[in-house]
């Protein structure tokens, strides 16, 4: 029986096939592998690749940590460490909730850790080494790996346990939703990097902070120094970490996290379908617009809290203009695909004025109008005002210091045709409402 049982092994092992528990790499172990590929990240594309010797410092039940020979050596206790939190906790945490590690190349269900010297990131997670380097060559003139390979750079690594938490999610999410080779999608095969990068950066503070917390104060909120920056373009962690926190908590939990990894559709429409998957009666441009609010309001009390955040709150949203002498003239301005400016008008005696915006025709605005006191800073009323065929809206703030001492004007651009890096004029006007006759 012995004799059977060690030829079965021998199989096993010149096939490449693992039993559980089986661990192909052992600590001082070295190999070789590539560097990042860049084919997802334009700005680096032009950075020549290479090939890293590593050694293996650590096995865990999960991962192997391989650090460049010529890295700065991190401590082996601060190896021990992030092995220990990759097994006993990112490890099952993640993977119950978005799926499987991938295993199509190496056969070997543990992801590599590699530490290597870089100096443009903190931590790396390139689709390029899931893929044969046959069809990387070919496609890219590139090499890949074929391993599951997480970079961490030796300089960031007092920060590795964040680094891999955030390169994990990318490694799941890539898992379950990119198109199997080039071949079937040359152009464009991999989640939009907005999406992409919400997994990531929720993945992070799911496993390194405990999600369920509630008023944590979130000090880098992109709103706090610039609303006006497009979403479905890719420019700010802490924006998609909070759009997809704020779809956790308002649209389904878990259930929308795992049906929004495993839809196929990217960006827009993929969310869109993890919505109609999950019989949300809202339309992405709704849910868009409850975010956008909740990122000025943050208000937990007005209907039952709808457009506000359970984990986080924050500093004050910035305001583009605020106002309280009238008339306003006509102010031009711009504003961001899938982005938000906010306007104030505000008065602490009677001052009803009427408000009209004018947007650029043939694109795509939404417009909402919170009225407010600000002493306490709570939403008294919100107002959403139809914008006409010609991109026209009136609004009447007729009780401004009467009723409520501030009007928020929030001017929504929601069209996707808009190229990144591009804008959409509008125009807004504020005149004394003219005195009724008796």
């Amino acid at each position: 029986m012995k004799q059977i049982n060690h030829l079965f092994l021998f199989i096993l092992f010149v096939s490449g096939i693992q039993m559980p528990g089986f661990s192909q790499q052992h600590v001082g172990d070295t190999l070789k592998f590539w560097s990042v590929t860049y084919i997802d990240w334009p700005p680096l594309q032009g950075t020549p690749q290479r090939e890293v010797n590593a050694v293996c410092k650590k096995v865990g039940e999960h991962c192997y940590v391989f650090v460049e020979d010529k890295a700065k050596q991190p401590s082996q206790t601060d190896i021990d460490n992030l092995v220990k939190e990759f097994d006993n906790s990112f490890y099952d945490s993640l993977t119950a909730r978005y799926g499987p590690v991938p295993d199509a190349l190496d056969h070997d269900p543990k992801v590599f850790i590699l530490v290597q010297t870089e100096s443009n990131w903190g931590g790396y997670y390139d689709p390029a080494q899931q893929m044969p380097d046959s069809v990387v060559f070919a496609r890219w003139g590139r090499h890949s790996s074929e391993r599951e390979i997480i970079y961490v750079a030796a300089k960031s690594f007092a920060y590795a346990p964040e680094m891999v938490a955030h390169e994990f999610g990318h490694l799941l999410h890539w898992q379950q939703d990119h198109s199997p080779s080039p071949e079937i999608n040359p152009v464009k095969y991999w989640e939009d990097a907005w999406v992409d990068e919400g997994f990531s950066t929720f993945a992070a503070i799911f496993l390194t902070e405990n999600i369920f917390q509630h008023g944590v104060r979130d000090k880098g909120t992109f709103f706090a120094i610039n609303p006006d920056s497009p979403l479905i373009y890719f420019s700010s962690y802490n924006k998609v970490k909070l759009f997809m926190l704020f779809m956790f908590e308002h649209f389904g939990g878990w259930n929308y996290i795992s049906a929004l990894i495993k839809n196929q559709a990217d960006g827009i429409e993929g969310v869109a379908g993890a919505l109609k998957q999950l019989e949300v009666a809202e339309t992405f441009d709704e849910v868009f617009e409850q975010w956008i609010i909740a990122n000025y309001a943050d208000d937990s009390l007005y209907e039952g809290g709808k457009f506000a955040y359970s984990h986080y709150n924050f500093l004050p949203c910035n305001v583009a203009a605020s106002y309280a002498k009238y008339p306003v003239k006509t102010i031009s301005t711009t504003v961001t695909p899938y982005a938000a400016d906010y306007i104030t008008f505000s008065a602490t005696s009677p001052s009803p004025v009427r408000i009209t915006f004018d947007g650029q025709l043939n694109s795509k605005f939404r417009l909402v109008f919170v009225l407010e006191d600000a002493a306490s800073d709570h939403i008294d009323t919100l107002i959403r005002v139809p914008i006409d065929e010609n991109n026209h809206a009136d609004f009447s703030a007729d009780k401004l210091g009467i009723e409520y001492d501030r009007v928020v004007m929030i001017v929504m651009n929601v069209d996707a045709t808009i190229p990144d890096k591009s804008s959409v004029p509008y125009s807004y006007t504020a005149t004394r409402c003219k005195k009724k006759k008796k």
